[in-house]
């Protein structure tokens, strides 16, 4: 499930980087879209595992962070093309 979530992500939070940007300085975008990105698959990721299970435990949290960990060069290439359109 979290695999095909990652495959299926399509990248369209420019504008909530904009206004975090009003809020706060974000000297490197690429590092901070990677960690707002990863967060959010992890979030999403884990809310899928519960809802579909009825509970969330330490092995799913594990085995997601290894997708997450595994697809993250992967993640900051699709990041780098979205960022530079």
């Amino acid at each position: 499930m979290v695999e095909k979530l990652f495959d299926a992500m399509k990248f369209s939070f420019k504008g909530n980087l904009e206004a975090i940007r009003e809020i706060t300085p974000i000297t490197n975008m690429e590092e901070f879209s990677l960690g707002y990105v990863a967060g959010w698959i992890r979030k999403t990721s884990e809310n899928v595992v519960f809802l579909s299970e009825g509970e969330i435990t330490k092995k799913d949290e594990k085995e997601i962070q290894e997708i997450i960990m595994r697809r993250l060069p992967e993640m900051r290439k699709k990041i780098m093309q979205y960022l530079n359109r």
